[in-house]
């Protein structure tokens, strides 16, 4: 049977109507001012069916022509334009397989941010080059500069002795060479410390002045070391970031205008996953145990920022308290890793 078809020679976009049909091995064109035209089915290629698009034929002189699909094409090309192409068009034309693909991609993107993305972010961060380690950093403390950070009021004797104790605990530890402490007056912030991808770790005057004692304070650090050690500040910077910085980064535009723009702020707005603060908790009781200090300071000074909340939802800090929320959870684990520490000891 003849199929009414449309055909363009290739050379201009003028349109001929045609009868097309096949004959003897041979897809044959009979034009309406009676020239017909043949050429072997083999030398002609049909494209894949898309939806109820027109069928497009190749034509081995460059021409094509469109023809409404039929069982006819299929009969004349059995291959159907190739067998991923029928696979695809059998998926297409059927409403379950259709909400199957739908909700494989849907799960494949849930199982992508959940695992696939904390590993991309986890890769990017171990690839960091140092310097733009520093350039984030330098952009975040150029905006706490200007809004939040005073010179520290503290005497000068406590903070050489808290920075002493400092480099002590953690000499020969990993990216401890870069771990360094800067002292601030931030009554906007209140009470905290925070490590930037460098490795500059910032204490609050208002955190000194909270604490109880002075390995209070260590047990914090600490636990900031924690955080640096495991590059949590940029894994997490990454992850909240768009997929296409942390894809840039790992696959080599570490120096995109993207980068310089959006992990900075997302550094300075966003707090660490729950992983991420156990990990970092585990690295400092470890740390303490390995230095014969209690953890137990640290579930201490958990205790009087948990005392803070109601004081902290007030206020609206973007302290300690919105970046590493206390838990009883958190506070438990240190009064068991002291428990552990002190049965270890001889």
């Amino acid at each position: 049977m003849a199929l009414a078809a449309h055909c363009y020679d290739g050379q201009s976009s003028r349109m001929r109507a045609a009868r097309l049909d096949c004959a003897d091995g041979f897809l044959q064109l009979a034009f309406e001012d009676g020239q017909l035209q043949q050429w072997p089915l083999e030398a002609v290629r049909i494209r894949p069916r898309l939806g109820n698009t027109p069928r497009l034929l190749q034509l081995p002189d460059g021409g094509r022509v469109e023809v409404a699909d039929s069982p006819e094409l299929e009969r004349w090309f059995p291959d159907g334009g190739g067998r991923i192409e029928g696979w695809a068009d059998w998926l297409e034309r059927r409403r379950s397989a259709i909400l199957g693909s739908a909700l494989l991609v849907l799960a494949a993107t849930v199982l992508f941010l959940r695992n696939g993305m904390p590993w991309l972010a986890r890769e990017a961060a171990e690839r960091m080059p140092s310097v733009v380690e520093r350039h984030v950093s330098e952009q975040v403390i150029a905006l706490l500069d200007r809004l939040h950070f005073e010179p520290s009021q503290v005497p000068a004797a406590r903070r050489a002795t808290l920075e002493q104790r400092f480099l002590q605990l953690v000499r020969g530890e990993p990216r401890s060479a870069q771990m360094r402490i800067v002292f601030v007056d931030a009554v906007r912030i209140g009470a905290n410390a925070f490590a930037l991808p460098d490795g500059r770790i910032f204490v609050t005057d208002q955190l000194l002045e909270l604490a109880g004692s002075d390995d209070e304070v260590l047990a914090v650090l600490a636990h900031e070391a924690g955080h640096h050690v495991h590059r949590h500040g940029m894994r997490s910077a990454l992850e909240q970031s768009s997929v296409f910085v942390t894809a840039g980064l790992l696959f080599g535009d570490a120096s995109g205008s993207s980068l310089a723009v959006s992990i900075p702020v997302t550094l300075l707005g966003s707090g660490f996953s729950r992983g991420h603060e156990r990990e970092a908790d585990a690295y400092a009781f470890d740390l303490l145990r390995r230095h014969g200090q209690s953890p137990k300071a640290f579930a201490s000074m958990m205790r009087r920022l948990s005392a803070q909340v109601p004081e902290a939802l007030e206020k609206g800090p973007i302290g300690y308290l919105s970046t590493h929320p206390p838990s009883p959870e958190r506070i438990a684990a240190a009064e068991q890793a002291a428990v552990a520490a002190g049965a270890a000891s001889p």
